[in-house]
């Protein structure tokens, strides 16, 4: 019996690899798309050091091109500024967030806590960056929303499409990251913020190249969801062989 829960569990070992390295491939394939639309470039970048930009191309102050806004925190000590019908980004809701369009949240303030507080409820389409703790993470607001100051958020101009400055600053991740700074939290200080520039096409190229790479991106996660659950069953296996092997089942 031993020798053959041994085989198993190899084998079991072996499939969990093979789901592993399949899903480190999801995650490269999912760079690659980024990649490719944004032609191998950092799309954003502060002063002067930046890509060369593509034919037809060029790179703008992105706040010549949406209009920037801060969050806040409505009070803790005033419940009755809390429970409301005003959905509320803050950390705790952006990494299942991340990369998607934004419909609710896990807390709620209200007209109470918006009028009693710097928090501004942004519209529909608003583009949101954490910058503190979770630093780098994306949302688009589907509904008008407001968020916490771990976030900026950026109501696009015509310029502008919010999928693809969404894209733009996922596929920066890295570079938003290395410009934050602090000794417990890493955070991206707002005067930062304040000098992004962002490399972006005329507006209609800017919307095939969103469309585009939502439908690949999207593809490519059903694959990922499908290998995580695949991955989780595999994990499994062991303590079922387990159990198998001590009531005799094996």
């Amino acid at each position: 019996m031993a020798a053959i829960l041994r085989e198993q569990i190899a084998a079991v070992e072996r499939a969990r690899g093979a789901a592993e390295a399949q899903l480190a491939a999801e995650g490269v394939l999912e760079r690659a798309v980024l990649r490719r639309a944004f032609h191998d470039i950092v799309p954003l970048a502060i002063g002067h050091d930046r890509a060369k930009e593509p034919k037809g191309w060029c790179w703008a102050q992105l706040s010549d091109v949406a209009r920037l806004e801060s969050g806040h925190t409505p009070s803790r000590g005033r419940p009755e500024w809390w429970g409301g019908d005003i959905p509320w980004i803050a950390l705790p809701d952006i990494r299942n967030l991340d990369g998607k369009v934004a419909y609710d949240t896990l807390e709620h303030t209200n007209e109470q806590g918006i009028a009693n507080s710097s928090a501004r409820v942004l519209p529909a389409g608003t583009v949101v960056l954490s910058r503190t703790a979770s630093v780098g993470f994306v949302t688009i607001m589907g509904r008008p929303m407001a968020t916490s100051q771990d976030f900026v958020n950026w109501v696009c101009g015509p310029q502008l499409d919010p999928r693809l400055l969404a894209l733009l600053l996922i596929s920066s991740r890295a570079y938003i990251r290395s410009l934050a700074s602090g000794a417990v939290h890493k955070t991206v200080y707002v005067p930062t913020v304040k000098k992004f520039q962002v490399c972006i096409p005329p507006f209609r190229e800017q919307q095939q190249i969103a469309a585009t790479v939502r439908k690949q991106l999207t593809a490519a996660e059903c694959g990922r969801d499908a290998l995580e659950a695949q991955l989780a069953a595999i994990k499994a296996l062991p303590a079922a062989l387990l159990r198998q092997a001590f009531s005799g089942e094996l």
